[in-house]
C-alpha cells in the first residue's frame, strides 16, 4: 500500500469512527427523554449500567479516533515534506 493509499485508507476509517461516535452519542438523549418523561418506571441501576455502557464504548471509539489522526497527521507531515518546494 502506497503512503497516500495509507493516508486515504486513514480518512475512511475517521470517517466511520466519527459516524459511531455520533450514533453512540445520539443513544444517550432517548434514554434521557424516557426518564424524563416515565421516571421510575425504570430500575435506575439497569439505566445507569446502560449508559456506562454506552459511555465506555463512546471512549473506546474517542481513542481509536486519536490514534487514527495522529497516524494521519503524522503521514500527511511526510506527504508534503516531499512535495516539491517552489
Amino acid at each position: 500500500m502506497t503512503e497516500m493509499e495509507r493516508y486515504n485508507h486513514y480518512v475512511e476509517q475517521e470517517d466511520r469512527a466519527v459516524e459511531r461516535l455520533e450514533t453512540l452519542v445520539s443513544c444517550l438523549n432517548p434514554v434521557f427523554d424516557h426518564i424524563y418523561r416515565y421516571g421510575e418506571r425504570f430500575d435506575r441501576d439497569a439505566v445507569m449500567e446502560t449508559l456506562l455502557t454506552i459511555h465506555e464504548k463512546e471512549t473506546i471509539v474517542r481513542l481509536e479516533l486519536l490514534h487514527l489522526r495522529l497516524e494521519k497527521a503524522y503521514l500527511a507531515y511526510v506527504l508534503n515534506s516531499r512535495k516539491p518546494q517552489g
